[in-house]
């Protein structure tokens, strides 16, 4: 069943992207049961009253570069999105998210692939994540197969609603930001957190395994 490593993310975060796709890299070598939680990223913000780092001109004025350099240093196709306010703070994410939730439900083999093509459709290609026809497109390239029904169920109820349990467990372990992923340590017993995409060599420290850099 391999060593179990939960991973909340909202596809608004570059960074979550970056340590999505690290994990993955990781997962046979370091036989991780990886489970993905889309959660709402705004939501989490509110909760733990924390704020986005753009917020801040300090963190800001250095932001773009530095989601820059890490997506060259994960050898990612990450491009600069042109209009990052209107993106993050009016468009949001919150369609895509309850697809990824409903996904999560009915079809959780496809939703490592669907992450993967809203992240690559909003960060490689600036495309609207949550128009409907590219969310289509996301779900048909990520080789769901009732790809309507998938759109429907992502507006009902059950959909909602894991997207808010996802959430608030997120909350519950006091998850302030994304990428959030937890572990226990299979030594210990012990329930370790940790954020941003930078901690997947502490993670492999944790459970004893091996870090080999961003290739392995």
């Amino acid at each position: 069943s391999g060593i179990n490593a939960e991973y909340g993310y909202d596809i608004l975060s570059p960074y979550a992207w970056f340590g999505f796709e690290s994990l993955c890299r990781y997962r046979q070598p370091w036989d991780l049961d990886l489970q993905l939680r889309p959660m709402n990223l705004g939501k989490i913000m509110e909760g733990s009253g924390n704020t986005p780092p753009g917020m801040n001109p300090f963190k800001g004025s250095m932001l773009s570069r530095d989601v820059q350099r890490a997506g060259e240093m994960m050898n990612l196709p990450y491009k600069p999105i042109a209009n990052f306010a209107q993106t993050l703070f009016i468009q949001g994410s919150l369609p895509t998210l309850k697809t990824l939730a409903a996904c999560q439900i009915l079809h959780p083999e496809q939703l490592e692939e669907l992450t993967r093509q809203a992240w690559q459709g909003l960060y490689s290609r600036d495309i609207d994540i949550t128009d409907k026809d590219n969310i289509r497109g996301f779900a048909g390239a990520a080789g769901v197969e009732d790809v309507e029904g998938l759109l429907e169920f992502s507006k009902g109820p059950e959909a909602r609603q894991q997207l808010i349990d996802n959430t608030n467990e997120a909350l519950a372990s006091k998850c302030f930001g994304a990428p959030w992923f937890t572990t226990v340590n299979p030594a210990t017993g012990r329930t370790e957190k940790f954020f941003g995409h930078d901690r997947v060599e502490m993670l492999g420290w944790v459970i004893g395994k091996e870090y080999r850099g961003h290739n392995p």
